[in-house]
C-alpha cells in the first residue's frame, strides 16, 4: 500500500478514485453510513475524481437541492477541487466503458470510472453493488475494488506491516 518516491525519499499516500456517492457529503446531501465512515479515511489517501462524476453529481442537485442552497453547493464543489485530485479517463477507458454499456451494465459514469481505475492502476472506491455483481459474473476483474468494509482491512493491513 505504501509508494515510495524515490527522488526525495517521501512517502506518497496510495490513490483511490472514488464513485459519485462519496461526493454528496461536500455538497450537503446525505448519504449511507458506510460512505460517511469511509470519508473518515480519506486523509490517509490521495482521493481522485472525474470530472464525470461532478456532472452526476449536478444531476443530483437538480433534482434535490433547492435554489437557495446554491453557495453552499457552490463551497461544497469548490472544496471538491481544492481537496480532491482530478484525472481523467483514457481514450480506452472511453471504449471499455462503451463495451461494458453495451454488455448490460448501463450506469455509464460508473464504467468509465471502472476502466479508468484500471487505466490508473488505483483502487476505485464504491458501494455500487450492482456494478460489482455486474462485473464478477461477467468475469472482470475486481482486485482493484473497494467497498467501504474492503477499505478498513486495507488500512488494518497497512497497520499490520
Amino acid at each position: 500500500m505504501r509508494v515510495l518516491n524515490s527522488r526525495k525519499g517521501i512517502q506518497r499516500k496510495p490513490r483511490v478514485l472514488i464513485d459519485t456517492s462519496f461526493l454528496l457529503p461536500a455538497i450537503g446531501i446525505s448519504t449511507d453510513r458506510e460512505v460517511m465512515d469511509a470519508i473518515k479515511h480519506f486523509p490517509k489517501f490521495e482521493i481522485c475524481y472525474l470530472e464525470a462524476s461532478l456532472l452526476e453529481l449536478s444531476w443530483k442537485i437538480l433534482k434535490i437541492i433547492d435554489d437557495n442552497k446554491m453557495e453552499y453547493i457552490k463551497s461544497g464543489l469548490k472544496a471538491i477541487r481544492e481537496t480532491y485530485t482530478l484525472v481523467s479517463p483514457s481514450p480506452n477507458a472511453y471504449i471499455q466503458a462503451y463495451l461494458l454499456y453495451k454488455k448490460g451494465h448501463k450506469d455509464f459514469i460508473d464504467n468509465i470510472l471502472y476502466f479508468t481505475s484500471i487505466d490508473l492502476n488505483i483502487f476505485l472506491l464504491t458501494i455500487d453493488l450492482e456494478l460489482i455483481n455486474f462485473l464478477k459474473k461477467n468475469s472482470y476483474p475486481l482486485a482493484h475494488i473497494l467497498t467501504p468494509d474492503a477499505l478498513d482491512q486495507l488500512l488494518r493491513d497497512a497497520v499490520s506491516e
